[in-house]
């Protein structure tokens, strides 16, 4: 059916849509006016009263008399994560808003619930091809580029300090994750909402303890794992919401092989290194904070717990990819079991106008 096949709204259709659309707007234009003030209040000390060194928009701990310019974590590293949530927050309302809502609707999406459905997912491609392109490079110009080996060899040092693009990175990413939190408290909660506050809960206190105990390179590692993956996983939905059918198709199976690659053979592959492979190169107990040191039993048994919630989240989510598979191939129908109803969007719009055309 082309555009102008389509049939029209119903009054009542017209009028939820546009109530959801002023209402999504209200809401949406409060965040981004909070957060371009929280920006500019940032920048505005930075260089009226911080002289450009505020540690809100510039890495500290930088090691004094390094030959390389490397860097520490630090307590100041906070205000550098905060600053990225805020920014995430402007970044990610414009991109969706100003470039692919717009989009999605002049690729013929018309419902006002997968506009923002594209806009959301379109959104996470965008993000995860920056990050895994990145990440990839900063784990190539490491010796832990596709060597578990170094995750241990020489630990702590050489792994506590950090060039300023791995620190950078790694804090960027970790704005990323609690800003994704902040997504999931003040948008429409939807049924896989515990199950994705789980993992990005899980995720910051991954990526918040590995830069704390300087291990870093096994973060980075498994970031990539990850990335990877989603960028198909989201252009698969957006594929969809365009109705582009057969490329979506190809995209889904793409992302299969991805995600069994990446999420469970190149992840439990990270995890074997840190449970066995680690014992090869390093004491069993060396536990020496002021050197930077935190490899112990408790610590690496600690690191398993959540990496292993982690892994039961994605072999869930891969059972609910595998009752997809099913479809395609025995119904024709590529549906994501994952989050909410993609059919029309407009079903609680149009449930609430003929309630209020039943009371007049």
């Amino acid at each position: 059916m082309t555009m102008s096949e389509r049939p029209a709204k119903s009054y009542f259709e017209s009028k939820a849509d546009k109530e959801a659309a002023a209402k999504k707007s209200s809401a949406l234009n409060q965040v981004l006016g909070w957060s371009l003030a929280l920006l500019a209040l940032i920048h505005g000390y930075d260089v009226v009263f911080a002289n450009k060194t505020s540690p809100f928009v510039h890495l500290q701990h930088q090691i004094s008399g390094d030959a390389e310019g490397r860097f520490e974590r630090g307590c100041r590293d906070v205000y550098y994560v905060l600053y990225w949530v805020v920014a995430f927050t402007l970044i990610r309302i414009t991109v969706m808003n100003k470039v692919l809502e717009p989009l999605a609707r002049w690729g013929g999406v018309s419902s006002s619930r997968k506009v923002t459905r594209f806009g959301e997912q379109g959104w996470l491609v965008v993000y995860y091809i920056i990050s895994n392109t990145v990440g990839m490079y900063v784990m190539s110009t490491q010796p832990h580029w596709l060597n578990t080996r170094h995750f241990w060899i020489d630990y702590p040092e050489g792994h506590r300090q950090m060039s300023s693009l791995m620190k950078s990175y790694y804090l960027v990413q970790m704005g990323f994750w609690f800003q994704q939190i902040f997504v999931l408290l003040i948008e429409e909660r939807r049924k896989d909402f515990v199950v994705m506050a789980t993992h990005h809960i899980v995720t910051c206190n991954l990526l918040g303890w590995s830069l704390y105990m300087n291990y870093t390179r096994i973060g980075n590692a498994i970031l990539c794992c990850m990335d990877f993956s989603d960028i198909f996983l989201s252009s698969t939905k957006c594929l969809r919401y365009l109705k582009l059918e057969k490329t979506s198709v190809v995209s889904f199976v793409v992302f299969i092989f991805t995600w069994v690659y990446t999420r469970h053979y190149l992840y439990i592959k990270i995890m074997y290194s840190i449970y066995s492979e680690s014992l090869t190169y390093l004491p069993v107990d060396n536990w020496d904070p002021k050197n930077g040191s935190y490899y112990t039993r408790n610590v690496l048994f600690n690191f398993s717990i959540l990496l292993g919630i982690l892994q039961l989240l994605i072999i869930y989510w891969f059972a609910l990819v595998l009752r997809i598979v099913y479809r395609i191939i025995f119904l024709s129908n590529l549906e994501d079991s994952r989050s909410d109803s993609e059919s029309d969007g407009n079903d609680d719009e149009n449930k609430r106008s003929l309630k209020e055309k039943k009371t007049e």
